[in-house]
């Protein structure tokens, strides 16, 4: 049975705001969900303890095709939660079982490239007052990790990576430091980086208010959706967006007389890639030269009306609301802004709070039970507004994901890893699938990433289970593995070129090493 997460438990609860999971907290002790203490650990990663299966976690975008969303909650030798039948992970094929913990991209990639050190954590289960950042309590490394956002080169002073020879990350302050270190990516090989799964990210909102029900769901235009994530449009009755819907207020009342309804609007306070590429979309698309009619004037734009996204992108939300990982200026206070963690918590914290919104990816709004949850029509650069129920809209807006756009090398911020072997990370330039112009595309989509150590001795050391991780690798590029993507709703399953990159750098050739070895 499909587990729906913390909504079935959470869905009556008021206003739940969840803790924060940037990536900050890791080292030392921790109790366990079992009450178990849970020894610190050192920066050097021990032996992996859990042989017989593998054992990962981060991004949250990409998790309900994964494993339906089933938290394995506990250490790695107690009964963890599986990935049920429905899911990529239940049939792989490997012989061992794999474990995901949801945690969210910046997590994931903390814990693997030797920031934090949370894999001595038990899975955390979701809820008010975890802080679920725990992979099992296994020992370091992970055998992969899940994110939404590509490695960043170590010269990204904003959001280092450091995957560079020779460099380490300093945890308190936010930069890289030389020789000597720790073991980092390049004790465990190269980071061999694919991308996994595509999707939307979409604007979800009750509709157990006197919203416009989902058989007749509410209408954004980029205007109205820009000026909602940047606090100028801060009720369902503005002008902007009764005019989107055809002069229908969206609370019922016909028209904008009626008492305004307050946007309570939920944003990602932990560290996500899901925040990423809603961010970059905004920079893109929230930003034009000017408006086109009818946006650039009443009831849009005005003197004292703007749409423009002046907080850029990171993995941390940047917009209002006084989030702490904001860049020094940005993050105005903002009481209708709630912060929660993971795609989950959003949408928990959507059926919780009447009159709410927030970005999310849509598989989690689509599968969400308990509240009734709808998805706004959301406008593209074209003029033309796209549902992310339709198949050929994500399709549309994830055109320009194929093997030739495949930027070996380089990390998110478009800068070179520094790789010496650039053939193993491949990643998708951003400026092809956001801010699409098809004029049948869904406007903002993202796609996923798994994060391999290149070296994966095949024993109970650093980074085993290596014939595991093959199976697991060449499953995610087969037709098998498209057919279970696409009977799950608004996912997009890669195509067969992208596939055919993946095994290319799997297996390696007379010029370029295997991208996973033993």
């Amino acid at each position: 049975m499909r587990k729906t997460l913390i909504t079935l438990a959470l869905a009556a609860l008021p206003a739940l705001v969840f803790s924060a999971c940037n990536g900050s907290a890791g080292g030392g002790s921790g109790i366990n969900p079992s009450g178990a203490t849970v020894a610190p650990q050192s920066g050097v990663h021990r032996a992996d303890n859990g042989p017989q299966d593998l054992h990962s976690g981060g991004a949250t975008f990409p998790a309900y095709a994964y494993n339906l969303g089933n938290q394995p909650v506990g250490t790695w030798n107690e009964s963890q939660a599986k990935p049920p039948p429905g899911s990529l992970f239940y049939s792989y094929g490997g012989t061992g079982t794999i474990y995901y913990c949801l945690t969210g991209s910046g997590t994931g990639r903390k814990e693997f490239t030797g920031h934090v050190h949370v894999g001595i954590d038990g899975c955390n289960p979701y809820g008010p007052g975890q802080t679920v950042n725990g992979f099992g309590a296994r020992g370091d490394p992970l055998d992969f990790v899940g994110s939404d956002v590509p490695l960043f080169s170590s010269g990204y002073t904003s959001e280092p990576d450091c995957c560079t020879s020779g460099t380490y990350y300093l945890e308190n302050e936010n930069s890289c430091a030389e020789t000597p270190k720790p073991p980092s990516c390049t004790d465990q090989g190269w980071p061999f980086e694919v991308p996994t799964i595509g999707g939307p990210i979409v604007y979800a909102y009750q509709t157990a208010d006197d919203l416009l029900p989902a058989s007749a769901p509410i209408q954004l235009s980029t205007w109205s959706y820009c000026a909602i994530a940047n606090g100028t449009i801060s009720s369902w009755n503005d002008p902007a967006i009764v005019a989107d819907n055809g002069g229908n207020s969206p609370t019922g009342s016909g028209g904008v007389s009626s008492p305004a309804e307050t946007i309570t609007f939920v944003f990602r306070e932990d560290g996500s890639g899901t925040s990423y590429w809603y961010q970059n979309h905004l920079s893109l698309a929230c930003n034009p030269s000017s408006w086109p009619a009818p946006y650039n004037a009443p009831p849009y734009q005005s003197s004292s009306r703007s749409a423009a996204w002046p907080y850029g992108t990171s993995l941390n939300w940047q917009g209002p609301g006084g989030n702490s990982g904001c860049n020094p200026g940005n993050c105005p206070a903002n009481s209708n802004f709630i912060g929660v963690s993971l795609n989950p918590g959003v949408i928990a914290q959507i059926q919780s709070t009447a009159w709410s919104t927030g970005y999310v990816e849509g598989a989690w709004a689509a599968t969400a039970t308990g509240t009734p949850i709808g998805q706004a029509v959301l406008e593209n650069s074209s003029g033309n507004f796209e549902s992310p129920t339709s198949s050929a809209a994500i399709a549309a807006g994830l055109a320009g994901v194929t093997a030739a756009h495949i930027q070996y090398g380089e990390g998110a911020d478009g800068n070179p890893l520094g790789s010496s072997t650039p053939w193993c990370q491949l990643v998708i330039n951003p400026a092809d699938f956001q801010d699409p112009t098809e004029s049948g595309a869904y406007p903002i989509v993202a796609i996923s990433y798994f994060l391999f150590y290149g070296l994966n001795p095949n024993s109970d050391t650093v980074g085993g289970h290596y014939a595991d991780k093959v199976t697991l690798l060449k499953y995610l590029a087969s037709t098998k593995s498209n057919k279970v993507v696409d009977a799950l709703p608004e996912y997009y399953a890669l195509p067969t070129g992208i596939h055919k990159a993946i095994l290319d750098a799997l297996k390696g050739n007379k010029k370029q090493s295997a991208c996973l070895y033993d």
